[in-house]
């Protein structure tokens, strides 16, 4: 009797979830913060009880002093390269403008996107949600249930970030449209109304704007002012998921390429700062703050903050940070007015933990060195088994730093979040290597039809659309990383090098 050895089945390798893995939560840091919180009977009361709509008092004190320290005491104020103010200096974003006022707990980036547009947009009178293109996927979703269904536009990123020229010509579009389809009379008519709707926006335009999800640029700081001027003459509210910012890190590299190379100087007022990794590029809420000219009331960006990425996505908590009336209309939503504060147990834990230092510590020590580690080990199997196929890395722009201590060393790129994108060679569609590396390689990673805007009539290059996908570090550890990409290599080759050409894609 013959026996035949059968192949052993391969262990599946997720390259798609964009999750932490599960040995890099902080559960110590979090056994700690539910015993100290549940054995002072304040704190205990406070946490189990009905929370300010706001959210706890203790963490949005906190959250001021940590936002402070990521974007601005890691270094002095972030300087724009080149200069771009009016008098032709360096136009510079302050921490003072950060305060708790500006600041209010939410119950996760995904949440918080509801509930804005709850409190801010109208399906009559707000005329389109412009997205980046690619996409967060399940971002399509939110704005659908808000009323937008079949008015989500893509908008193509370039290397520095939306291409803001080509949105403004849509908007310019749009409302002329609505100018010529429209009576007078019914140009400002609305479903909502004051006085529980205070502020409405006409456009929404949503982005991820530092090492974005999904296709990891970083935009440089001239781009985002360029978005924020655009968005006032337009009447619109830039929302930015800034849920990445914190995982970043830095990799020496030579001043060549379109590197946007901007000077950090050491921070007088904390030395051990300079120990840190510089800060990411300024917030859109940061540059609308700071920029003249704008709305000094409602404004048009909100921060839309998260601890998914940094504690867990289970605790469901996150932050957003506008002007003061922005997040007090925010907080004015339904659910917050009956509920009171989303989160509110898991908030009061995370206050422990950023409190006591075992967050940042937590970032700085375990979760920003593993990512650095995995994101490496990602891209150098991509340059040695994809690229000689044809496959392109396509992050944009690196965003550079150089020291004022060491201006004799080479600026050092920043580097961060969860993912990688890459292109495959002309002809090769992304969903079929997708769709076979599941079948046949047990491969899972996310490929271009997931990540384009849904009902978008405007697909701009959409045969390089076709041939994008997204490959996260964040769930897989760097050996599984590099072995996951040597199952895409087998799929190009045995579908795509075996004789048939491109045509089996």
């Amino acid at each position: 009797m013959n026996i035949r050895a059968e192949t052993p089945p391969r262990v599946h390798i997720n390259l798609q979830r964009g999750w932490p893995s599960t040995r890099l939560l902080p559960t110590q840091a979090l056994l700690a913060a539910a015993d100290a919180t549940l054995q002072n009977t304040t704190r205990a009361s406070e946490s189990m009880l009905y929370g300010p709509g706001l959210g706890d008092p203790a963490l949005r004190n906190g959250m001021t002093k940590w936002l402070s320290q990521l974007y601005r005491l890691r270094s002095p104020p972030v300087t724009q390269c080149p200069p771009t103010n009016a008098k032709g200096g360096v136009q510079e974003y302050h921490a003072e403008s950060i305060s708790s006022e500006r600041i209010c707990i939410t119950n996760g980036a995904s949440g918080n996107l509801a509930s804005v547009m709850t409190a801010f947009t109208d399906p009559v009178y707000t005329r389109r949600v412009w997205m980046v293109e690619p996409t967060y996927f399940l971002a399509c979703t939110i704005f659908e249930d808000a009323g937008f269904q079949d008015r989500l536009v893509g908008v193509p990123e370039d290397e520095q970030g939306l291409d803001v020229e080509l949105l403004r010509a849509q908007i310019e579009v749009v409302d002329q449209q609505e100018y010529a389809n429209t009576s007078p009379s019914k140009q400002t008519e609305n479903l909502k109304g004051p006085p529980q709707y205070e502020k409405l926006y006409r456009h929404v335009i949503y982005l991820v704007p530092t090492f974005s999800n999904p296709s990891a640029k970083t935009y440089t700081i001239k781009r985002r002012e360029a978005l924020i001027r655009l968005a006032r003459e337009t009447d619109a509210l830039v929302v930015t998921d800034d849920c990445y910012d914190f995982l970043s890190w830095t990799v020496n590299s030579e001043a060549r390429g379109n590197g946007e190379i901007c000077s950090v100087k050491p921070h007088d007022q904390d030395p051990e700062c300079s120990s840190l990794p510089p800060p990411p590029p300024p917030r859109m809420v940061d540059i609308d703050a700071s920029l003249p000219g704008g709305d000094l009331e409602w404004g048009n960006a909100v921060s839309n903050g998260s601890f998914s990425k940094v504690i867990g996505p289970g605790m469901r908590c996150g932050w957003a940070e506008a002007t003061p009336a922005f997040i007090k209309r925010l907080n004015k939503t339904g659910p917050t007015l009956s509920g009171g504060a989303p989160g509110q147990f898991s908030s009061v834990l995370i206050e422990h933990v950023l409190s006591t230092g075992a967050l940042e510590y937590h970032i700085q020590n375990i979760l920003a060195p593993t990512y650095r580690d995995r994101s490496v080990a990602l891209q150098n199997a991509i340059e040695e088994l994809l690229v000689p196929l044809g496959v392109e890395i396509d992050i944009g722009r690196p965003f550079k730093y150089s020291s004022c201590q060491a201006e004799s060393k080479s600026p050092e790129k920043l580097s961060g979040g969860f993912f990688l994108y890459i292109t495959f060679p002309e002809g090769v569609s992304a969903d079929i290597v997708a769709a076979v590396a599941l079948k046949e390689y047990n491969l899972r990673f996310l490929s271009a039809g997931a990540m384009w805007v849904r009902g978008s009539m405007l697909k701009y290059d959409k045969k390089l659309l076709e041939r994008g996908a997204r490959l996260c570090w964040a769930w897989e550890e760097a050996e599984v990383l590099v072995e996951g990409v040597g199952r895409i290599r087998d799929v190009l080759v045995d579908h795509l090098l075996r004789g048939n050409g491109v045509s089996q894609f």
